[in-house]
């Protein structure tokens, strides 16, 4: 289905013929079935794919609050029964046109207020946070590197290179005094190891 979607958009024998060659390269139980996640071309196939699903709901449904990324999305409305209406059609949009199915677990209608689960995130009405569950893998990682560290294994410019992309990701939440205090404690540690 995706090379049709593709050949709908590239008629150039030789790209399609490589689009080939990178869907092939990957292995799964079910023949023409997924993508090998974290690489960028499967990145870019879904959102080529998903593409379909942006046109069923901004233009067949007129849902007008509607985010995607990549494989993530969320449709906001006051109106409770409506969105379940959506559910439903999309539901049956993804298993009858692209040949997929919604997460059970994870599709569900739900209050804002209650807090939204999307791209890394709880989503409140007027704060951002980390989830919980990443909150808990870094803070594993950072206690190791800070002993590495702090032990001397490992050094100041690769530690802080290491900090930096998850840096990135949680400053997009409610983090600041969070990221301070972890800072601190670097800083400390590198305070300690300049005047030993």
């Amino acid at each position: 289905m995706l090379l049709i979607i593709i050949k709908k958009k590239i008629a150039d024998e030789n790209v399609i013929w490589l689009i080939k060659q990178i869907l092939k390269n990957f292995e799964c139980e079910l023949p023409g079935k997924g993508m090998p996640l974290g690489n960028y071309t499967s990145q870019f196939f879904a959102n080529v794919y998903l593409n379909e699903l942006d046109y069923f709901v901004k233009h067949r449904l007129k849902a007008r609050y509607y985010i995607r990324y990549v494989d993530d999305f969320v449709i906001l409305h006051r109106r409770k029964k409506l969105l379940e209406v959506y559910k439903g059609m999309i539901d049956e949009f993804l298993s009858t046109t692209l040949k997929l199915t919604l997460h059970p677990d994870k599709s569900q209608v739900i209050h804002l207020r209650d807090g939204l689960t999307f791209v890394g995130y709880r989503i409140f009405y007027y704060n951002k946070r980390l989830r919980k569950r990443n909150m808990r893998r870094f803070m594993k990682s950072f206690e190791e590197r800070l002993k590495l560290y702090g032990d001397g294994v490992l050094p100041y410019k690769i530690f802080i290179e290491q900090l930096q992309g998850w840096f990135g990701y949680a400053q997009w939440a409610n983090t600041y005094k969070f990221r301070k205090e972890i800072l601190e404690r670097i800083n400390f540690i590198k305070w300690q190891r300049e005047n030993i």
